[in-house]
């Protein structure tokens, strides 16, 4: 999808004027608040994403296609640790706010956290599910180049926001005003950001690697949402 044609779109009818999505993100300052499109008198609850995003296996927009049920099946199925079912409310509550698919979301935090059992160089106190790095990394991928968040929810926040970036999406502040993590700005700056709508558009950019769309899919993505 062309991100300026998405963001001028018309979204709905508020003081008898039709609004686009760039208007309402001008209105909450370019940054959404969590429940801040609530409290715009006239305004219905809209996901960030055209509806006809849903149902597409390789999408990164719409609503999930498996559901909580099937995540936490496929959890159990794979050894995956205690810790990870619960991140599967956090994981709804904030792709969808951002327009982010939550199966994709939670299908990526298992890729990058191997089933939460964190066995790399990212440490469980992290919070950091998706190996989101700090704004200015060195080359050498140290610990202190991945970033810290306060709690698992801050670290799913930060997961959607950051897979927002790589199709256009606006980012969702916290619950109590907390701010978009440094390094999404990073993304929302490169070339290819506000593009890339499916999950092949991953390898190269999320990762270094040619086939991570594939192993994405074929071990993890695919599985969940036909178990």
């Amino acid at each position: 999808m062309n991100r300026e044609r998405f963001y001028d779109e018309p979204l709905n009818r508020i003081a008898g004027r039709t609004i686009s999505r760039r208007q309402v993100f001008k209105l909450v300052g370019g940054v959404i608040a969590y429940g801040a499109l609530a409290s715009i008198p006239g305004m219905t609850a809209w996901a960030q994403v055209a509806t006809d995003a849903a149902g597409q296996p390789n999408s990164i927009q719409g609503p999930a296609i498996a559901t909580k049920e099937q995540a936490w099946r496929w959890l159990s199925a794979n050894g995956a640790h205690d810790l990870t079912y619960g991140w599967i409310d956090s994981t709804w509550t904030w792709g969808e706010a951002v327009g982010i698919r939550p199966d994709l979301m939670l299908s990526q935090e298992m890729f990058e956290t191997g089933w939460g059992h964190f066995r790399g160089i990212v440490t469980p106190d992290r919070h950091n599910v998706a190996g989101i790095k700090v704004h200015d990394p060195s080359d050498a991928d140290l610990p202190e180049d991945f970033e810290w968040f306060d709690s698992w929810s801050e670290g799913i926040r930060a997961h959607a926001n950051h897979l927002g970036a790589y199709y256009g999406a606006a980012p969702v502040r916290g619950p109590n005003g907390e701010p978009v993590h440094g390094r999404y700005y990073v993304v929302a700056g490169s070339p290819w950001a506000g593009a890339i709508d499916t999950t092949d558009g991953l390898s190269g950019t999320w990762s270094t690697r040619g086939d991570y769309a594939q192993v994405l899919h074929e071990s993890f993505l695919d599985p969940l949402r036909n178990i």
